[in-house]
């Protein structure tokens, strides 16, 4: 399986990314004009037009830069656009294998490991009231009787 994003890949990432800033962008300027122009209403249905088409530009540019991204990010099966499950594994392996680095991350923090045996308690039972004790322990903690 691979461990790397493919270079198309990366660049298909990229590029919709591009995309959506430009369309941000694009449609970010309509806000910023109907500001600068409050009030302002010369030829104002030329203008609406403009500022419509400007804000429905930049709205697309966003989506297609997105659907463009996600495919680039994971790969056409693994963003769905193919069906084929064993190659959308392939796909996201980068990603699959960067969620379990970060559980990994998480349990040494945590000073967590699954992979050890657990250490053995020896507790004792009392007689009189069938408490646990600690091995070390000369009286029960429960009835206060000598063990």
């Amino acid at each position: 399986m691979p461990r790397k994003i493919s270079e198309d890949r990366k660049a298909a990432y990229y590029v919709g990314l591009l995309l959506q800033i430009f369309g941000g962008l694009l449609f970010g300027s309509v806000f910023v004009t109907f500001i600068m122009r409050f009030g302002d209403f010369t030829d104002f249905v030329g203008r609406t037009r403009s500022e419509g088409l400007r804000a429905f530009c930049g709205m697309a540019l966003m989506m297609i830069g997105g659907i463009i991204r996600g495919v680039g990010a994971k790969g056409l099966a693994g963003s769905g656009v193919l069906l084929d499950p064993e190659r959308a594994r392939q796909e996201l392996e980068p990603y699959s294998r960067m969620a379990g680095g970060m559980v990994r991350d998480a349990m040494d923090e945590a000073r967590l490991d699954l992979g050890r045996e657990p250490e053995k308690v020896i507790v004792i039972k009392c007689r009189a009231c069938a408490a646990l004790n600690s091995e070390s322990a000369n009286f029960c903690q429960e009835c206060g009787i000598k063990l």
